[in-house]
């Protein structure tokens, strides 16, 4: 798993800074972060595939194409 440290929150934006040899900062929805989480913070950081959720986005994708092809 990866951690970042919440550099700032502006507006509705988190940037984090992730660790590592990178150290590249990124920026995530503030609602994102864990509740009570604030500047100065560590956070782990989780990405899962969704393999369902992938399928259902190239069905609907499909049908849209399908849609505009028939005018």
């Amino acid at each position: 798993m990866a951690q970042a440290t919440v550099d700032r929150i502006e507006n509705d934006t988190a940037v984090l800074i992730l660790h590592g040899a990178s150290s590249k900062t990124f920026m995530i929805p503030a609602v994102l972060l864990p509740k009570g989480c604030r500047e100065g913070d560590i956070v782990t950081l989780t990405l899962e595939r969704d393999p369902a959720g992938t399928q259902r986005e190239r069905e609907r994708i499909a049908q849209q194409i399908e849609r505009l092809k028939k005018g």
